[in-house]
């Protein structure tokens, strides 16, 4: 059978196989970690196959998935089936044609009650879920009356689905999002509520979950920017589906699908083969084809049931290579950038606005690079330019200072909440793109272009879209999008050449674990890949929760907590240990916050010297040797470990304990004795070291220095 976990299992490849079967080296597996025992062949080379007609035959098939029960949604046997909160109650006449309808009173926004019910869901499934809401005076900051879909392990939370609601006072409207569930059975919960820090009227009917149709996606990961070589045709997708296997009539086994691959040039197929899907990879050796602008036309096929299960256009430019530009940024098959030829790992912090004195500050400390959010704002404090000008004299400034940057385009979006839709004489989103991009493309401090910071898929085609104009008009820089919607993180993959995810699993004191962090990296892997797939920059947690939810400092020190230099460097050690190669700290802006910034002398020295360890990884992570045999046994807790070779030789190990609680385990490693760096690595003899830690907690075993 089929199973989601199957279509969606990390890729990796044994020693040699990505060698023998993918020959010319197109993805040449040299990213530690990439080589693995004992799983599934990540992608097989297409076979040959010049047949126009070797689709005829395959039928759609369309898949059927029952509707999940939910009880009382329209609260016509009062509340029975939902868990209610305090300022809830039913309503008998207040529905929608004057039946019973859940309503809520709210006062005191201090308050943050929910109302939900458990349902049962399939795994892997898109759903579609809304109910029917109207307020009356619904007041505050943040989008007001709405609904969610969330996702729990146990008691451990995974991630959910959150539609923007409705505030003021307004009439019957349907709040709803389509959202698909995780890949292994979990708890599912459908949740009523009115958003924190908001007070009014609300009130709920009418709600519903059904399965939305399985669907098929499949986006190109090498080469990035949306191009292929014209001179071999060498090209990697990412293939994904949710809910499209498990709901079939009959079984299908993995070793039954294939994909057509289908060339088109204006109106002329140019070549048609055929490529295994294993491992959520496709990989195809297309040869020889026409220069320009060409459309890859991808079919899933089942050949056992001759089914037609999906469908996929993917446009890409054919070009000959050329020496890079002076001041590139690529990426390479093992997630790496590429700066001017050579590997570079980002190290580097959110920002609002980059002053003088930030500049200075970054610039003396170990991140080496910034991403500022109104980067279209940018401008130096006692300057007398303005627009263009004033930007480039504040990335000039930032060259100067070694600090690259990656410049934010993410509010050019007409409609979003801090949509900028005019820069320097431009007006609209397409005119505001191509005057900044072309503006700054040249400019040596340009890292990448941030054009997604957690956009809901319901704009998928503008992302895409936005993806591909900023790849043509900048071919030199990739582009990069951060995202908290784990289930969904496939679907994304045709919008960005860097992936990220943002977990921050620390609020205060009952905090103790990092199995937030954990889950968005391993959804990053199942959805993108890190070993064999997009490049990851992942964005660590370094601030305090309460500046963005307490009014004063008092109610800070209260109900919240900074994370502990122990803790951010444990997070962002799991990251790299799990793939990640680049890391953007969020957020430096907030250390300075008013609630904040009596922290900041004691805080700074503690996150730079988190980012001075990342640093000094850079020989490891930046290695094209595979990673080195490392065994976890004896474990208490959930303990990680992965091992680096450095191009030189030396060998390091990062082991992270997941918390909460002690974690335990013994670490191997063969070869000659390591050093533990934090202590919490004991040597056992023959190459084993005994690791203990509580809660969040990671260490890091190096090679002594030679005397």
């Amino acid at each position: 059978m089929l199973t989601k976990a199957c279509l969606l299992t990390k890729a990796r490849l044994l020693p040699g196989q990505a060698e023998r079967i993918l020959a010319g080296g197109m993805f040449k597996h040299g990213r530690p970690g990439s080589f693995a025992p004992g799983v599934v062949l990540a992608a097989a080379v297409c076979v040959a196959a010049m047949n126009p007609a070797f689709a005829s035959g395959y039928r759609p098939q369309a898949p059927v998935v029952a509707p999940p029960r939910l009880v009382n949604p329209d609260f016509n046997s009062g509340t029975e089936g939902w868990t209610l909160g305090e300022d809830f109650r039913r309503d008998p006449q207040g529905g929608r044609n004057g039946t019973g309808a859940l309503r809520l009173d709210r006062v005191d926004p201090g308050k943050y009650l929910l109302t939900g019910q458990v349902i049962d869901l399939l795994p892997g499934t898109r759903y579609r879920f809304g109910a029917w809401i109207r307020t009356a005076n619904v007041t505050g900051d943040d989008s007001g009356a709405t609904i969610c879909l969330e996702f729990y392990d146990g008691d451990n939370f995974l991630g959910g689905v959150y539609p923007n609601g409705i505030k003021g006072t307004r009439d019957w409207t349907l709040v709803e999002m389509t959202g698909s569930t995780p890949d292994k059975p979990v708890k599912c919960t459908l949740t009523l509520y009115l958003r924190k820090g908001m007070t009014g009227t609300a009130w709920f009917d009418d709600v519903l979950i059904e399965p939305s149709a399985g669907t098929w996606s499949a986006y190109q990961i090498f080469p990035s920017h949306g191009i292929v070589d014209s001179r071999q045709g060498r090209i990697l997708f990412g293939s994904v589906e949710r809910g499209l296997i498990r709901s079939l009539p009959e079984k299908v086994e993995e070793s039954d699908l294939k994909c057509r691959i289908r060339v088109v040039s204006g109106r002329e197929t140019v070549k048609e083969v055929e490529a295994s899907v294993r491992g959520a990879r496709i990989a195809a050796e297309l040869g020889s084809l026409p220069p320009g602008p060409l459309e890859i036309k991808l079919s899933l096929l089942d050949e056992k049931h001759k089914w037609l299960l999906g469908e996929q256009v993917v446009p890409v430019t054919a070009v000959v290579p050329q020496t890079a530009a002076l001041n590139s940024v690529r990426l390479d098959e093992e997630g790496r950038a590429i700066v001017n030829g050579k590997p570079f790992l980002p190290v580097g912090l959110y920002a609002s606005g980059i002053a003088r004195e930030d500049i200075a500050r970054i610039a003396a400390s170990p991140f080496n690079c910034v991403m500022p959010y109104n980067s279209l704002m940018l401008k130096l404090d006692g300057s007398s330019k303005a627009g263009v000008p004033a930007v480039r004299e504040a990335l000039d400034a930032c060259q100067a200072g070694g600090i690259k940057v990656i410049f934010s385009l993410k509010d050019v979006y007409a409609g979003s909440q801090w949509a900028e839709l005019e820069f320097a004489g431009a007006r609209g989103e397409k005119a505001v793109i191509e005057k900044a991009v072309s503006s700054f493309r040249d400019h040596p401090a340009i890292l990448a272009w941030y054009i997604n910071d957690e956009l809901p898929l319901t704009l998928l085609p503008r992302l895409i879209d936005r993806r591909r104009e900023v790849n043509r008009l900048d071919p030199d820089h990739p582009t990069w999008a951060v995202l908290y919607q784990l289930d969904e993180l496939p679907y994304y993959g045709s919008t960005c050449d860097v992936m990220g995810v943002d977990p921050y699993p620390i609020r205060d004191g009952k905090n103790r674990d990092m199995r937030l962090v954990l889950n968005a990296l391993e959804a990053s892997e199942r959805a993108v890949g890190t070993d064999l797939g997009l490049a990851l920059w992942v964005v660590p947690q370094i601030f305090n929760w309460g500046v963005y939810e307490c009014k004063d400092r008092a109610a800070l020190l209260k109900s919240y907590r900074d994370p502990t230099e122990a803790e951010m460097r444990a997070m962002a050690l799991l990251c790299a240990l799990k793939g990640a190669r680049g890391f953007v700290f969020y957020s430096y802006f907030d250390l300075s916050r008013p609630l904040a910034g009596p922290d900041f002398d004691r805080r700074w020295p503690e996150i730079c010297r988190v980012g001075r360890q990342v640093r000094d990884l850079e020989p490891f992570l930046l290695s094209s040797r595979p990673a080195l045999s490392v065994t976890v046994t004896g474990k208490a807790g959930q303990v990680l470990a992965r091992g680096f070779e450095s191009e030189d030789g030396r060998r390091c190990v990062l082991v992270a304990g997941i918390g909460p609680g002690e974690s335990t385990a013994v670490v191997r490693i063969p070869g000659k004795e390591l050093r533990s760096k934090y202590g919490l690595c004991a040597p056992l003899g023959d190459g084993r070291y005994r690791f203990t830690g509580v809660d969040i907690c990671a260490d890091v075993l190096e090679e002594k220095p030679d005397r």
